[in-house]
């Protein structure tokens, strides 16, 4: 329980990517408020996002999204998961969203667009705010991931 005066007190309850209910909860908030926040948990998207991360959630229409975008979907599986798009594919009249994680060896299964709940505007990492809708701090996030996947690729052996 939080006390936000003397005759007022609220309950703040913390989400994370595993609550059950933080898809439901995302676009209700964003409808409401225009944006929503959440704790990241996980290690799919180091190092962009890391472990504990505040992240702050934007709506956002399918002519807004971009390749490079950090978004929040929800997956065939209907899980909530935070990682970055990497392309769009057109299938019969539906467009489809392809995903990966920064750290993620492999692809996401697409989805279609209309899965993304929102686009990551804003990643709060111990005390220091990052805004992610500039442009010099997207081209940093999107070189560090590419180098933390070149850094930890496989090396075959011949």
């Amino acid at each position: 329980m939080r006390t936000t005066g003397k005759t007022k007190a609220s309950l703040i309850r913390e989400h994370t990517l595993e609550s059950p209910d933080i898809l439901r909860t995302a676009r209700t908030e964003l409808l409401r408020d225009g944006i929503y926040r959440f704790r990241a948990n996980g290690s799919t998207m180091r190092p962009t996002i890391v472990d504990g991360d505040w992240l702050t959630i934007e709506p956002v229409s399918t002519a807004q999204l971009g390749v490079g975008d950090i978004v929040l979907l929800c997956t065939s599986s209907q899980t909530a998961v935070v990682h970055r798009i990497l392309r769009f594919e057109q299938r019969h009249a539906t467009l489809y969203v392809v995903t990966r994680g920064d750290a993620a060896e492999g692809l996401d299964v697409s989805v279609p667009v209309s899965n993304v709940v929102g686009r990551v505007l804003r990643i709060e990492s111990n005390g220091v705010r990052y805004d992610l809708t500039t442009f010099w701090h997207r081209l940093r996030t999107r070189l560090a991931g590419w180098l933390h996947r070149w850094r930890f690729r496989k090396v075959k052996a011949f």
